[in-house]
């Protein structure tokens, strides 16, 4: 396990351009939506988020075609050129992506409303309001006053609601964990390589997995911490930021890296069919 995390590490530091796509995504796709949706118009709402979605499914295409490659090893050219393989990705991957974003977005709405059936049935309703929630998030003294103002059952339910809200969307990510690799490792079928990932999730080396993924989900809670804690020194908050980005992009490598050394580079074309 450590001498994969160090080879992912190294990867990660020589080919440390990939960082570069996922900065300027973020950075433009943020500053895009700000401007669409201060516009207050619902068609220009509308069509802001749909280049949202085609900026994505070409942001997803172009980067894991590239992290593909860099974890193959088949590119020796000088690192820094890397980034010639994204408009590739773009080409070869958008349609696949695409269909793959739908799919997720369908999955996790079904996650979702099977988490809230599953919370109503054994938590019951804390009887709060979604306005008053939402209202109650605006600052840390309206929250902390929305707190204070809540019944010990009230406050029980609401915890168990959180731990029940946080179990379930790890849940979520688990299952899905292995579908942009077998995406770009296996099969361009977005269907296909869902039900594949799943299979490969649950037939081979399902706690080792499980282990890998408690490690990211872990690591994740840590520096989302450190970054809250930074938020009021801008220094501390700009080191937070570029670490944000480095975790990312480790964790894209290091689950592209473990998937296609133990379930793609022995026996090539293993578990193509469902």
């Amino acid at each position: 396990m450590l001498k994969n995390l160090k080879n992912i590490l190294e990867l990660t530091n020589k080919y440390i351009v990939l960082a570069t796509p996922l900065i300027l995504y973020s950075l433009i796709t943020g500053i895009y939506l700000a401007i669409s949706f201060n516009s207050g118009k619902i068609i220009i709402i509308f069509i802001a988020l749909f280049l949202f979605f085609a900026m994505s499914v070409a942001f997803i295409a172009g980067w894991f075609k590239m992290i593909k490659d860099t974890v193959i090893g088949n590119y020796d050219e000088n690192p820094n050129s890397l980034i010639k393989l994204f408009p590739e990705g773009v080409g070869e991957y958008f349609l696949p992506s695409a269909v793959a974003i739908v799919n997720l977005v369908v999955f996790f709405t079904i996650m979702l409303l099977l988490a809230c059936v599953i919370g109503i049935k054994f938590i019951g309703d804390p009887g709060i309001p979604s306005h008053v929630l939402t209202k109650a998030m605006a600052s840390t003294q309206s929250l902390k006053a929305f707190l204070m103002s809540l019944s010990a059952e009230q406050l029980a339910k609401l915890n168990l609601w959180n731990i029940h809200i946080l179990l379930s969307t790890a849940l979520a990510y688990f299952l899905i964990i292995f579908y942009f690799p077998v995406l770009f490792f296996k099969t361009k079928n977005p269907f296909k390589a869902f039900f594949i990932g799943l299979k490969d999730l649950f037939c081979r080396k399902f706690f080792i997995t499980l282990g890998v993924f408690l490690i990211i989900f872990i690591s994740y809670f840590i520096i989302s911490i450190m970054s809250a804690i930074s938020s009021g020194n801008l220094i501390l908050h700009f080191c937070a930021t570029l670490l944000n980005f480095y975790y990312v992009v480790v964790v894209a490598v290091g689950v592209f890296y473990y998937y296609y050394h133990n379930f793609v580079e022995i026996g090539k074309n293993i578990d193509t069919q469902v």
